[in-house]
């Protein structure tokens, strides 16, 4: 009990309620909420994003954003990342609604491109910064081909593995598998999106390389995704939910394979079907 209680005033928050029932009338209760972060990013003394996020795998989270997001090009550019305020766990108070988190990465100044402006990234939406589209996207060149029945068991290992959303709901997860369907890390956020620059935070800092890496995701797949993962060279992304006309599009330029609605004995190919074998 002592071990959920810790996990729970991290990422989920107590809350009262009054609890509506045509069959049993109203009742006074405790429900536990998701927990959001404002978590803003400052790098080379000027703050560049703030993420509405949850408030788990910040260091990540921050490593992931700067390389999807082309602030840097590698984790070893980064010289020095500190979380500047220590009461990650602590209410936003109503008085006070632009509290926020603080990191400072130092790197290379030659190879960073500054925002004109502070961007806010709401749980909604994923972030791609104006400069990335000047670049062309890298294709990914993997030979990687993994066993549909492999596939298939990866939702079902995702949500058994999602420690904070049988607690109290509300958050997403992505989920790295290597190519015989091991487990390898999974990220819990209430965004998506953040999910995603957390499992690149932890590629990046374990040194893990992409090529013969899966990431699954709860999440519905968009451009800004798929940005993302082209960013990583991660091959194959999988989704139990929908994919964009857009994210498809580009994932067949980008030779990404990209599978949806992967959840009951099934899923549906949209780019590159050649790397799973049937």
């Amino acid at each position: 009990m002592e071990k959920l209680e810790g996990r729970i005033s991290k990422l989920g928050k107590k809350i009262k309620i009054e609890k509506i029932k045509a069959s049993s009338g109203n009742a006074d209760l405790i429900d536990i909420i998701p927990f959001e972060l404002l978590f803003t990013i400052s790098l080379n003394g000027n703050a560049i994003s703030t993420i509405s996020c949850s408030p788990a795998s910040l260091i990540e989270l921050t490593v992931g954003y700067l390389v999807n997001n082309g602030y840097i090009k590698n984790y070893s550019d980064i010289e020095l990342l500190k979380i500047c305020r220590q009461d990650i766990g602590k209410i936003i108070s109503r008085n006070d609604l632009s509290s926020r988190i603080e990191v400072t990465a130092t790197i290379d100044k030659d190879k960073i491109r500054h925002s004109d402006s502070l961007r806010f990234i709401s749980l909604e939406c994923g972030s791609i910064d104006d400069f990335i589209f000047e670049k062309g996207l890298k294709k990914i060149k993997s030979n990687l081909t993994v066993a549909s029945g492999v596939l298939l068991t990866l939702n079902r290992e995702t949500l058994n593995r999602q420690r904070y959303k049988k607690e109290f709901g509300g958050l997403h997860s992505a989920a790295l598998f290597n190519k015989d369907g091991n487990l390898l890390n999974l990220a819990e956020d209430i965004g998506r999106h953040n999910c995603i620059d957390k499992i690149t935070g932890y590629m990046l800092i374990k040194r893990l390389p992409p090529e013969d890496k899966i990431i699954f995701t709860t999440g519905r797949l968009g451009i800004d995704v798929i940005y993302k993962i082209c960013r990583m060279q991660i091959p194959i992304i999988v989704t139990n939910s929908s994919v964009t006309f857009s994210a498809a599009a580009l994932a067949k330029k980008i030779n990404l394979t990209v599978i949806g609605y992967a959840r009951g004995g099934r899923f549906n190919i949209y780019s590159w079907p050649r790397r799973i074998l049937k």
